[in-house]
């Protein structure tokens, strides 16, 4: 296939925060530079962004779609962003792509369904999460229950689905028994996050930082309960919980030594990452998270959970710290063990050494095959 045409679906797309959405940009960036053509259909956020432009190779459309806050869609403002979006599908015009490539099931995997329905144009979709029955329960148990049906009817039709992770490919069978999974997991830009210089010699406090929404699922309050000596923590990221983190930094007289960054942009991540000693992701449930390849990648000491598709990139005592999830005095053991310099190293170079195996031109050299041997 000569000088492939791609079409990107996803709801949100960079400089949109989130990780999937992330990812959907390294992906198209990755396409662009392998010679593919590659239009992106995305939301405006609520008219945030401009209605086209090109962006590392790739022409960018954006469809109106009102929206409340920067990140985090909420379920109505994915149906919003849907309905606006197909009638653009139906007005389908221009040079047609070759393949399309749908990120979550809902949204777009439903426009990218009906795409193919209309024009025959085959289409693979990744699953990122939230877009699988039961992976978010607290936040999507209704709609899931709904959704299963829909979400059925656009694994079946698609020609390639691809999971993040192991534990991902293995939540959707539940929905799909007997379907056809393949698991490519996330990338991350070796290049842009790398190892700071060595820090200078001191008994400067621990500083720790944490990247991801501020929920439930997250475990952070597990991370700020697990607080008492004389480190410091930046949280990155929005989110409902903020208050009643907010509160349990303040009850343990912890909240002058708690920064709550709100929404770092991307482009800013790799310092905030570059000035820190650990990261943590303390998580209950996960796929495979792009927050976690990038804190590798920059060199830190990990501190996580051996939930979802963490454990196929972390090793106890090898590339990071695990520790079983929901436990503080876990988390309160790991910071004291990073106390020691020579340790925080060893475990920051080893994952740095995991990290350069997941780059996002490999990542998209599997995606390469999976779109290119779709049939037709």
């Amino acid at each position: 296939m000569s000088n492939p045409r791609l079409l990107v679906i996803c709801h949100g797309f960079p400089p949109y925060h989130g990780g999937a959405e992330l990812a959907a940009g390294y992906l198209a960036r990755e396409a662009a530079r392998d010679g593919w053509a590659v239009d992106v259909l995305t939301s405006d956020l609520g008219g945030r962004l401009p209605a086209e432009e090109t962006r590392d190779g790739a022409a960018i459309r954006r469809i109106r779609a009102p929206k409340k806050e920067w990140t985090r869609h909420t379920a109505a403002e994915l149906g919003r962003f849907y309905l606006a979006a197909r009638r653009a599908v139906d007005r389908f015009a221009g040079p047609p792509p070759d393949r399309v490539l749908a990120h979550f099931s809902f949204p777009a995997g439903l426009l990218a369904r009906r795409l193919k329905r209309r024009h025959g144009i085959p289409y693979a979709v990744v699953l990122h999460g939230s877009d699988v029955p039961g992976y978010q329960p607290e936040r999507f148990g209704l709609l899931y229950a709904a959704l299963k049906p829909v979400v059925r009817r656009v694994w079946r039709d698609a020609h390639r689905v691809i999971a993040v992770s192991d534990s991902l490919r293995d939540l959707a069978l539940r929905t799909w028994p007997g379907g056809s999974i393949s698991v490519i997991p996330n990338g991350v830009d070796t290049e842009l996050f790398r190892p700071a210089g060595p820090r200078p010699a001191g008994d400067a406090p621990l500083r720790v930082i944490a990247a991801a929404q501020l929920i439930e699922r997250k475990g952070l309050r597990h991370l700020v309960a697990a607080l008492a000596g004389e480190e410091r923590l930046a949280l990155c990221g929005t989110g409902p919980q903020e208050a009643e983190l907010r509160a349990l930094a303040a009850s343990r007289g912890m909240q002058d030594r708690v920064e709550f960054a709100g929404a770092v942009s991307p482009a800013d991540m790799p310092a905030r990452l570059q000035g820190a000693d650990v990261f943590a992701l303390p998580s209950l449930q996960e796929g495979l998270p792009l927050a976690l390849l990038e804190a590798m990648a920059s060199g830190l000491a990990v501190i996580a959970t051996p939930v979802g598709g963490i454990p196929s990139v972390l090793r106890d005592g090898e590339n990071a710290l695990l520790v079983e999830p929901g436990r503080p005095d876990a988390i309160r053991a790991a910071l004291d063990r990073l106390r020691d310099p020579g340790l925080r190293k060893r475990l920051g170079a080893a994952a740095r050494r995991a990290a350069m195996e997941h780059d996002w031109s490999a990542a998209w050299r599997r995606y390469r095959e999976a779109l290119s041997n779709t049939g037709t």
